[in-house]
């Protein structure tokens, strides 16, 4: 994905601002990589809109939060020591369980998570700019770097296993996932089963792996199944990939953390 939601920062004493009308209550597990949680989490959603963050409240394993039943929301839980991937909110009324796992903040791996963290940094700075259309140089770039992204991990994966979140941080985990997911088509299908595992242990963001999953079937020249791929023609055009069960596709994307198709497919009109 090259698109990036950027949410402002926002003071506590907000956050102890009036819960919204028209709320809509969300709540799920908290997890631990060690097994112990810590004594005190707070969790909160951030506003895409600016507007003052909301406060919720965790406790014995399960966090609780309110939220407006329309808008976009990033939830994080915050524990003195420990860190988690925050979970984007696209549709409160739709977003069912978002559960999350807290590990230390502390790596285990921290030089293998800036070697990452900078080899996602490298992935995403040759697609960046003005347009999400390949262009020829954009191409030629990608051909020459990847692989040589692609041939590291390889080698930290043979070395460690794949890149966790508890063990690298869900920034550095993140840049795993982006590598994979712009490698070969062999690569990535060698990495799906060890992205499945992860994202059953909460080391791995739903939403990503259904990315995954559906570049797979598409480079297999199978249906998709969360509708996350397009396809550029000659003109730059995208088209979206085929869908198997389209009616119920965002019954799926709801289920992985993912906004609605149509909400979706607004990133990529020009």
């Amino acid at each position: 994905m090259l698109t990036t939601t950027r949410f402002a920062a926002v003071s506590v004493i907000a956050c102890m601002l009036a819960a919204p009308a028209f709320a809509v209550e969300l709540s799920g597990a908290i997890r631990s990589s060690t097994g112990t949680l810590p004594a005190a989490i707070a969790v909160f959603a951030d506003r895409a809109d600016k507007l003052p963050v909301i406060a919720g409240k965790a406790e014995n394993g399960r966090y609780r939060i309110e939220l407006p039943d329309s808008g976009m929301f990033r939830i994080r839980l915050q524990a003195a020591g420990w860190d988690a991937a925050p979970r984007i909110v696209f549709d409160p009324k739709t977003a069912g369980a978002l559960d999350f796992l807290l590990y230390p903040a502390e790596v285990p791996e921290p030089a293998l998570a800036a070697e990452l963290i900078e080899m996602g940094e490298q992935d995403q700075a040759i697609r960046s700019g003005p347009s999400a259309t390949i262009g020829a140089d954009m191409a030629r770039r990608m051909q020459e770097d990847d692989p040589k992204r692609e041939k590291r991990l390889g080698e930290i994966i043979a070395a460690k296993g794949w890149p966790t979140a508890s063990m690298v941080g869900h920034e550095a985990a993140n840049s795993a996932w982006l590598i994979a997911q712009h490698g070969s088509t062999a690569f990535l299908k060698r990495c799906l089963p060890l992205m499945k595992a992860a994202a059953e242990k909460g080391e791995m963001a739903p939403r990503s792996l259904a990315l995954s999953i559906d570049r797979d079937l598409m480079n297999d020249e199978k249906p998709q199944i969360y509708g996350s791929q397009l396809r550029g023609d000659i003109g730059g055009k995208m088209t979206l990939y085929p869908i198997a069960d389209r009616e119920h596709v965002d019954e799926r994307r709801a289920a992985m953390g993912m906004e609605p198709l149509a909400q979706y497919l607004k990133h990529f009109e020009q």
